[in-house]
């Protein structure tokens, strides 16, 4: 038995990586039954932070994401056991979880490639004058996903977002959310072992709100089919 639920958890995590390869469209979102959200992985090892459109990530994304590493922010492995889910966010519907994730990794490019220079000089820095760290664990990338999630959310309205933590502790102060727009509670808990059972509840959860929210399915049949020319 033992055997059969460890292969079970291999296929999820094989099948979630497969489906997470490349950018997707509110019809392949559908299509592969995933709801409006973004997950938002955090490495254990280094503190740094990927997204992803499913509850899975790809190597690619990682290479997508991490796109000017060196030795202060190194391109990290895609080890199981070093990323762990920080929050879900759940989307009033397809077109703002898009929204919210292009806006996140495009504002991840700016700070690493575009502005690079002038985010390094926020950093919080050690007294030899480079970001701050303990071992090889740097926090303020996970302050910065933070801050960009903040900002994604107000600038683009999302109103009806719900985001679920991990640990609570990592979303900050309430002062920095708008309550007319977003909303947070706890991740249920859950075995570390089990991540994907998790993250796949919580798709499962997301599909069902939409669908409560969106009671014509004409939004849903819709999506289902890419538009033509």
């Amino acid at each position: 038995m033992r055997k059969f639920l460890i292969e079970q958890l291999k296929t999820r995590q094989q099948n979630g990586a497969r489906i997470a390869q490349g950018k997707k469209s509110e019809h392949e979102l559908i299509k592969n039954n995933l709801g409006p959200q973004v997950f938002v992985f955090r490495n254990l090892f280094s503190g740094q932070v990927l997204y992803s459109q499913v509850p899975a990530y790809h190597e690619n994304q990682i290479n997508q994401q991490f796109l000017n590493p060196n030795w202060q922010n190194r391109k990290p492995s895609r080890r199981q056991d070093l990323w762990k889910i920080m929050c879900v966010v759940n989307f009033n519907n397809y077109e703002y979880a898009i929204a919210a994730y292009k806006g996140l990794v495009d504002l991840r490019k700016t700070r690493d490639v575009v502005q690079k220079k002038e985010a390094n000089e926020m950093r919080k820095k050690n007294d030899d004058g480079n970001i701050w760290y303990s071992g090889q664990f740097r926090p303020t990338y996970t302050q910065e996903a933070v801050a960009d999630l903040t900002h994604v959310i107000d600038e683009f309205e999302l109103e009806g977002t719900k985001i679920f933590w991990a640990n609570e502790w990592h979303r900050g102060d309430d002062k920095h959310w708008r309550a007319d727009l977003v909303e947070h509670d706890k991740l249920p808990v859950y075995d570390p072992r089990h991540q994907t059972v998790l993250l796949d509840i919580m798709r499962e959860k997301a599909i069902e709100a939409f669908r409560e929210n969106n009671t014509s399915e004409e939004t849903i049949e819709n999506a289902t089919e890419p538009e033509t020319a």
